[in-house]
């Protein structure tokens, strides 16, 4: 293996487990939204602190797709370029049940899909491995 390629195999495995993660906290999300039987505020400080770790995994996997693309690994379109960066460059970030988040930075409030960010990350993986 050259250089390269060990470098490909980093950010694929680690852009695999950023994947993963974001789609457990997801998860996570879900159940805290649907479970009645916990006390409000138990349910609320545990959606604080997921929402938290969702916007830090977000970031992380965003973070791995610029690199990937900085080193020529990838292409991203405009957009998915501007969906990276604002998740990147967020101040504040508000998760709806749609699947999207919002995020606020100097620009603004923004909209990004994240399963469309995830099925992204998924492809890129499947064809490169």
């Amino acid at each position: 293996m050259n250089k390269r390629q060990i470098k490909l195999s980093c950010y694929l495995e680690q852009l695999n487990i950023e994947v993963v993660k974001v789609e457990m906290i997801l998860n996570q999300l879900n159940r805290l939204k649907n479970n009645q039987e916990i006390a409000n505020y138990i349910i609320e400080r545990d959606l604080l602190k997921t929402k938290c770790q969702l916007e830090l995994s977000l970031a992380s996997l965003c973070i791995i797709l610029r690199k990937m693309c900085e080193n020529q690994f990838i292409t991203l379109n405009q957009e998915r370029r501007k969906d990276i960066n604002s998740i990147i460059h967020s101040n504040r970030f508000d998760f709806f049940e749609d699947d999207k988040v919002y995020v606020f930075s100097q620009k603004g409030q923004e909209e990004v899909n994240i399963i469309q960010l995830l099925d992204y990350a998924k492809k890129i993986f499947k064809e490169i491995v």
